[in-house]
């Protein structure tokens, strides 16, 4: 585009060369795009092995029995809290450590059974749902498990069978879809052995009540292709490090129990042994970690449909006009019927 300006076609071109250049697996939406539908990759659905299968239904059933013995989500919703004697709880069933292998003492679920779970979740109140699929699906765990060093996830990964939370700190006030205008800095000190992060961050989902975060920082910009460019790295932050601040817990209509917050960064010292990858690599990594998390979106919306729709129904049979449930007049039912699907 020709009408594009200086700054707008920056930003994307600092977008696209942090997208992935090689795949190893066919999208079919992808295809889509170029005018091929490879319905093979859709039909026959893939379905779960027996073994799976019984290892998601016995977490499954643990799970349901806990949430309906000790979650009382309009509570949740009218406190704007989840008890701490609930997170514990659900910390001793490997919540919190779902998708995490076992030899780092995780519960080592498929991403299907994880997705269950989340489906369950969904059912009973969005705020748990947020909770865990902010934590696992773009928190620390998935970037550590695909891009970490062993000995990241040896320091780690079994915390959070133990029931500590994370969260990933992307967004600020002015940096949002477009990543080039981020401004949270990471500066190396003179030895090299640490960088010292400087700034805020905005939207950060868990970060009100996370103990370890990702933040994504800029560090000292390289020549790519004779030019200067940005660079984003991730970096691994406790959040008991001195100069880290929550300043402010956001509110949400629907989601009045979200640990959202606003994060602010002085002076924060991170040793180098703490960045993921290597520097200038924090945004692909955000953008394959976002990728693998958004699969955690339609399992949960789907429970909450599921909610809707039992109230839907209950409702329906109680309401009586004309001396019928209206659930058995035809416009009522149709739309009843079609919804199930």
């Amino acid at each position: 585009d020709k009408n594009i300006s200086k700054e707008a076609r920056a930003s994307l071109e600092f977008a696209e060369d942090s997208r992935e250049t090689e795949w190893v697996h066919p999208s079919f939406a992808a295809m889509l795009y170029q005018g091929q539908v490879k319905w093979d990759l859709m039909h026959p659905f893939p379905r779960q092995t027996n073994e799976d299968k019984r290892i998601g239904d016995e977490f499954i059933e643990k799970l349901e029995a806990y949430l309906e013995a000790n979650y009382d989500a309009d509570e949740v919703d009218r406190t704007g809290e989840i008890p701490d004697s609930v997170l514990k709880g659900l910390a001793e069933l490997g919540c919190f450590a779902m998708k995490i292998p076992t030899q780092y003492n995780g519960l080592g679920l498929s991403q299907v059974n994880y997705n269950r779970a989340l489906h369950l979740t969904g059912s009973y109140c969005g705020n748990l749902t947020a909770l865990l699929s902010a934590h696992q699906s773009i928190g620390v765990p998935q970037p550590l498990l695909m891009f970490g060093t062993d000995e990241q996830k040896e320091k780690f990964l079994p915390r959070f069978r133990e029931g500590a939370i994370s969260a990933f700190a992307l967004t600020e006030a002015n940096a949002g879809s477009d990543p080039r205008a981020m401004t949270t800095a990471a500066t190396p000190t003179e030895d090299g052995s640490h960088y010292v992060i400087n700034g805020e961050k905005l939207w950060c989902t868990n970060g009100t009540k996370a103990n370890v975060i990702v933040v994504m920082a800029v560090t000292p910009p390289k020549i790519v292709r004779g030019k200067e460019r940005k660079q984003i790295t991730a970096f691994l932050v406790e959040m008991d490090t001195p100069g880290v601040e929550v300043l402010h817990r956001c509110r949400f209509m629907g989601l009045k129990a979200l640990y959202n917050g606003v994060i602010r960064f002085t002076d924060v010292k991170i040793p180098k042994e703490n960045m993921i990858l290597e520097e200038g690599d924090g945004l692909r990594l955000a953008l394959k970690t976002l990728n693998t998390g958004r699969l955690s979106i339609p399992a949960g919306v789907t429970g909450s449909s599921k909610w809707c729709m039992k109230i839907n129904r209950k409702w329906t049979n109680k309401r009586v006009q004309w001396g019928h449930p209206i659930g058995e007049h035809e416009t009522i039912a149709g739309k009843q019927s079609f919804n199930r699907y």
